[in-house]
């Protein structure tokens, strides 16, 4: 028979740390009640709020036409479709889906030295993307 409440924490925390162990959570995430499930919602869409900034921005020399109809792919990098933004550039993959400061795309545009002409995005802007590329870069 359990007695104390240190005897009741005692047959928790078995449990408690073992389930920790296998969902791979950090413990300061668990500790202030941040942990999400991986399966949850996100909050950027890749079709409704990255597109449009790409469109706008990026793809005038990644993907879109010249004022001849070819098609421009500055450093062999089309940003017109998901599936051509996750193939990267001719160096490799430019997004790391859920690391937001090993991602080129990020860092490039965070730096400002992407788009090289016209307007810089917005902090809104910088913010979907980032959001986006955190929340794991999903295409939907």
């Amino acid at each position: 028979m359990i007695r104390t409440r240190f005897e009741v924490m005692g047959v928790l925390a078995v449990p408690l740390g073992l389930m920790l162990a296998l969902t791979d959570l950090p413990l300061t995430l668990v500790a202030h009640g941040e942990a999400q499930s991986s399966h949850t919602k996100a909050d950027v869409s890749f079709s409704e709020d990255v597109t449009p900034i790409l469109e706008g921005k990026c793809v005038i020399c990644h993907g879109g036409p010249d004022e001849n109809g070819a098609i421009k792919k500055e450093m062999e990098l089309d940003l017109t479709s998901y599936d051509a933004l996750m193939v990267g550039s001719e160096f490799g993959p430019i997004v790391e889906p859920g690391n937001v400061e090993d991602s080129v795309l990020w860092m490039m545009i965070e730096l400002g030295d992407m788009p090289q002409e016209g307007e810089p995005l917005t902090t809104e802007e910088l913010e979907v993307i980032k959001t986006w590329i955190a929340e794991g870069a999903q295409n939907n």
